[in-house]
């Protein structure tokens, strides 16, 4: 990041010291950041978010919730309860979803969520989500949304919540694989025509999805007229072994995971757009909005491609760092927070 944008993000002045977390009466009145997967990217995210807001005089705290995804917990904090007939700009007190079990909503437990904007899209507007996804016949576009595009279709929805700025970066599947391959298929992933190109020869790949991407097998038929020999499903880590290994010959995944550039593989870009593209945006009640520290605002804008490469790198692998510890070092290394004294 350039020093002109850490000076502007940082107001000019010296990054403030590492809070520790809320105890007792500040505790009490801490804002919770929750998080509903034991995912470490969403976890490190919401401590990057917190601890951002406890060093702005916002004592802040991160809750896991055990029994509810990302998406749930957003869309409970976002929307009256489901089947409701109010609408997102006329909340009715009555129709906030009440957790079962408790008589408390989800604004009791929790202020805010760190969510992914496609997921969230198609929960709150099933209906708006498909239309946005609905495959252009004219442009060979795929059915996959803009970012902006979703992040305003759950605007749209919002009754009791504010979103907020997404992240700068933005989550985008690609084909990857190696230099090897992209050699035998003469595959140049710098023009925008690669993926048509070695759809061409899709029958005699074997591709690798992440069950991210249930959908894999009929969206690259209908999008590129790509037809694999086989599909194999698995996690990243698993894809990118298989890969490196040549058990594959390509894997559709998220073109950000740490080991696309560890191991020098080709990305090849998805350029008619069949697969997700979405982002990261912190969902904040509407009852403390208007006090949200503008830190906010400028960890979305600081959190680029490169920024969630980091992230994902320092999470990842033999030596990966504690949620916790990897939002600290990534804060102090964008100039966001002083190097903590325990540092030396």
């Amino acid at each position: 990041m350039g020093l002109g944008l850490v000076l502007t993000l940082a107001g000019c002045s010296a990054p403030p010291q590492p809070v520790p977390e809320p105890t007792g009466e500040d505790l009490e009145r801490a804002w919770r950041v929750a998080v509903g997967s034991d995912d470490p990217l969403d976890q490190t995210l919401a401590q990057v978010y917190a601890m951002a807001m406890n060093s702005h005089e916002t004592p802040t705290v991160v809750v896991q919730a055990d029994d509810a995804t990302a998406v749930e917990l957003a869309v409970g904090l976002a929307a009256t309860a489901p089947g409701s007939d109010s609408s997102p700009e006329t909340p009715d007190d009555e129709t906030a979803a009440v957790i079962e079990g408790t008589g408390e909503t989800p604004d009791d437990r929790y202020e805010m969520v760190v969510a992914r904007t496609m997921p969230l899209a198609e929960a709150l507007d099933p209906e708006g989500f498909a239309d946005l996804t609905a495959p252009d016949e004219e442009n060979g576009r795929g059915p996959a949304a803009e970012p902006e595009e979703l992040a305003a279709l759950v605007e749209s929805q919002l009754s009791r919540a504010q979103l907020f700025e997404p992240t700068t970066a933005v989550l985008r599947n690609g084909l990857i694989i190696t230099t090897v391959t992209a050699e035998n298929y003469e595959v140049d992933a710098e023009e925008e025509t690669a993926f048509d190109e070695l759809a061409e020869r899709c029958g005699e790949l074997s591709i690798g999805v992440t069950g991210s991407l249930p959908d894999a097998a009929p969206l690259l038929n209908e999008t590129y007229g790509c037809a694999p020999a086989e599909i194999h499903a698995g996690r990243e880590d698993e894809l990118i072994e298989l890969l490196i290994t040549a058990e594959i010959d390509a894997a559709l995944m998220t073109s950000s995971h740490p080991d696309v550039d560890d191991h020098a593989l080709v990305t090849v870009t998805d350029a008619r757009r069949a697969f997700p593209q979405d982002q990261y945006a912190p969902l904040v009640s509407s009852r403390i909005a208007e006090e949200v520290p503008g830190v906010v605002e400028d960890i979305s804008l600081a959190l680029d491609d490169e920024a969630l490469l980091t992230l994902r790198r320092l999470i990842h692998g033999e030596d990966a760092l504690e949620p916790e510890d990897a939002a600290v070092y990534w804060l102090v290394d964008e100039g966001l927070l002083a190097e903590p004294e325990s540092w030396g």
